[in-house]
């Protein structure tokens, strides 16, 4: 297994897609003056990671008081290259006291995957053909996460719309609702 990589002192930590609707690719990203890591994810993920850290933060606020700066989700945007080291399958939350900072956990493999199970249609390996799984370990100032969960927000707000009746994505082309069948 690599040894886990690790972002302290960001410059900026960012979400985004690329590509049309129906057909984007979703990324975290991490920056710093050395390096960039670029972690490919999917849009329920982003969705979800949003949702869930602005009510983390908000949990921990009481016990470790922000200190009222606030970051513009345009600070979140992705740069170029989106060149992904690999897909997160899991992503975890944590918040390290002493530091003040939050803790992004991103594993390629989940825990519950078996490496002995034979690989199936929909099994993943790692971009780079490493079956045994790239961590990612970020720590980032709360502005900038609670700068890119509104940014991911607003990501998969971007996406296709939703059909009214069946709740489904509906294609620019058209759309064939199931509930008119």
């Amino acid at each position: 297994m690599p040894d886990p990589i690790q972002f302290d002192a960001l410059d900026a930590l960012a979400t985004g897609a690329v590509g049309d609707p129906g057909q984007r690719a979703f990324y975290l990203q991490a920056r710093n003056e050395a390096a960039q890591l670029t972690v490919l994810v999917e849009k329920q993920q982003i969705a979800m990671f949003a949702t869930e850290v602005v009510a983390f933060l908000d949990r921990i606020a009481d016990e470790y008081p922000e200190d009222g700066v606030v970051l513009p989700p345009s600070t979140a945007e992705l740069r170029e290259p989106t060149v992904p080291l690999f897909r997160a399958r899991l992503i975890g939350l944590g918040f390290d006291p002493d530091r003040e900072l939050v803790l992004i956990e991103l594993r390629e493999h989940a825990e519950d995957d078996d490496p002995d199970d034979e690989v199936g249609l929909d099994d993943e390996v790692g971009l780079d053909g490493d079956e045994s799984g790239h961590v990612a370990r970020i720590y980032a100032t709360r502005p900038q996460v609670r700068a890119v969960a509104a940014r991911g927000a607003q990501v998969v707000a971007s996406g296709r719309p939703t059909c009214d009746l069946c709740e489904l994505p509906m294609d620019p082309a058209g759309h064939r609702c199931p509930r008119w069948n």
